[in-house]
């Protein structure tokens, strides 16, 4: 009499997806808020005026952290809906998607963060 391993339950494998993938979006939104972004075109004198002295225009990082956020919504409702043969590869190619946007915000974000512009 062999005894069969029994196989993993939907709660488990599913974890295996979720769970890196929700940590790893968080991450990456701490990440792409965290990077410092320049306000505007700042004249050069001492004191600097009050709007070059801001946090800059988060224009360039809302787009990746709503793409970010919906990969991460598309993510978890494939894990749910899609059948168990099929899971894997959306899956995989869902967290391929998620990670080349990070990859591609991280370097806009950095582009965009050059140090204000500078004019006498």
């Amino acid at each position: 009499m062999t005894t069969a391993t029994p196989a993993p339950t939907r709660s488990r494998s599913l974890a295996w997806w979720l769970a890196p993938s929700g940590v790893i979006a968080v991450l990456a939104i701490g990440i792409l808020w965290a990077i410092p972004r320049p306000a505007q075109a700042c004249i050069m004198i001492y004191p600097t005026p009050p709007e070059c002295a801001t946090g800059g225009d988060p224009s360039t990082v809302i787009v990746f952290l709503v793409l970010i956020v919906a990969l991460y919504a598309a993510i978890v409702t494939c894990a749910l809906l899609i059948p168990a043969r099929l899971r894997p590869l959306v899956l995989g190619l869902l967290s391929g998607a998620l990670g080349l946007v990070i990859l591609i915000g991280l370097a806009v974000t950095l582009t965009a963060s050059q140090s204000p512009y500078y004019y006498y």
